[in-house]
């Protein structure tokens, strides 16, 4: 009888202990963090006319927030911060974890907007359920984005070009004896008035970060 109990006993702690160790709802292969994307393109042409890139972090309570950048009708809209640090989404998981409620603004000034994220594999759809209100609001209404990969150029834009200058100013573009190559890696920090230049982060090989501006050309990131 002892025997018995003792075993039971030992049973319960092992199960206590698998229970403890298994994921809770808000598990992490399961999470909404990452980078997001969606890219629209109309016929006959091979630049994108809308972009939509939302990028989310996910704590363990189940609350999520970020941010997302909307670039559409090819440039001439662009509702994202100009800095990139500002957080405009904000909500929580729903019990079943798959879906998420959240509440956003536009960086246009229209505010108070409703949606609904649900996760499905390495997809992410974008429903809005409330328009923000005041000022403008372009949307996207609902999308369904895929995961950008994660890897060590997160969040970077590779140099298509053989050799492209970095300059100290975008509106009267100098000789510049700085210059990357094709291969390197940039990261765009804000796109220029006029659009045609981003000013980006780079690494120089002595390690040393510098920031300075591009031609939008050189990393196929025109709006």
């Amino acid at each position: 009888m002892n025997a018995w109990k003792n075993h039971s006993i030992r049973v319960s702690i092992i199960c206590a202990i698998t229970l403890a160790c298994i994921p809770n709802s808000y598990a992490a292969d399961n999470s909404f963090s990452g980078e997001w994307e969606y890219v629209e393109y109309v016929p006959g042409s091979a630049k994108p006319y809308s972009t939509f890139d939302i990028k989310l972090t996910q704590s363990r309570d189940g609350t999520i927030h970020g941010a997302y950048c909307f670039i559409t009708q090819n440039g001439n809209r662009i509702d994202c911060d100009p800095d990139g640090v500002a957080n405009n989404i904000i909500g929580h998981l729903t019990e079943d974890s798959r879906k998420a409620q959240v509440r956003f603004y536009s960086f246009f000034g229209a505010k108070g907007g409703e949606a609904e994220l649900m996760r499905t594999d390495n997809n992410l759809i974008w429903n809005v359920k409330k328009n923000p209100v005041g000022d403008f609001f372009y949307g996207p209404y609902r999308v369904n984005l895929i995961k950008k990969p994660e890897n060590m150029h997160q969040g970077e834009r590779e140099v298509i070009v053989d050799k492209t200058y970095l300059y100290e100013s975008p509106s009267q573009p100098s000789n510049s004896s700085t210059y990357i190559v094709k291969g390197d890696y940039v990261k765009p920090l804000r796109v220029s008035d006029n659009f045609k230049f981003w000013k980006i982060q780079y690494r120089e090989k002595s390690g040393e970060l510098i920031e300075r501006w591009i031609d939008c050309n050189a990393i196929n990131f025109c709006p």
